[in-house]
């Protein structure tokens, strides 16, 4: 599969949303709606420029490479971007987290 700009955008949105959604069910790890939003856009854009075609390679039990649907394509993308967003959310919350003390 060809690098589109498309594909980009829509790992982009996808990030932003996996890390608003992450930071929703995680809430110890949460560190502001602009930082989740910056981390979401970033690891989205970083997933859509190196990873769009290892996010639509779908193998055959033989071997073959399968074809792709547009609606397919459009799904691994926005998954492959949310996981980015959601992941980097967490490893961001994580290495700022400072405990509270009562």
């Amino acid at each position: 599969m060809l690098w589109t700009a498309t594909n980009l955008y829509i790992q982009i949105v996808a990030g932003f949303i996996g890390a608003h959604l992450t930071a929703a069910v995680v809430h110890d790890h949460a560190f502001g709606f602009w930082g989740h939003s910056a981390v979401g856009l970033i690891a989205g854009a970083l997933g859509g420029c190196f990873l769009q075609s290892y996010a639509t390679t779908v193998v055959m039990g033989n071997g073959a490479l399968n074809e792709l649907r547009p609606a397919d394509i459009f799904l691994l993308q926005a998954a492959a971007g949310a996981t980015l967003g959601g992941t980097g959310m967490l490893a961001i919350g994580v290495l700022t987290h400072r405990p509270k003390s009562d």
